[in-house]
């Protein structure tokens, strides 16, 4: 698993409780807390950064916040340089 410091800013004062973020949560990173009709986020790692609950939310009251550098991109060029040697 790879360490990130992904964050997710909530502003529990606008919130309604309308549930749509954690409905458009297809990672199971918002879970709902229905003593407090709130949000929780939960394993902010996992976020795919979709930002699809940013976007949804009609109060404006998220903004996901990805953490670029702890992102590594496993994919190499190295076994097609025999092709561009001269290039």
């Amino acid at each position: 698993m790879i360490q990130t410091n992904h964050k997710i800013e909530f502003d529990s004062s606008r919130c309604i409780g309308c549930q749509i973020c954690y409905k458009a949560c297809f990672v199971d990173v918002i879970r709902w807390d229905e003593e407090n009709k709130k949000p929780i986020f939960k394993y902010v790692e996992d976020c795919e950064h979709c930002n699809y609950c940013e976007v949804k939310c009609p109060k404006e009251c998220i903004k996901v916040i990805p953490d670029y550098a702890s992102q590594s991109f496993r994919q190499t060029f190295n076994r097609y340089s025999k092709y561009y040697k001269g290039v």
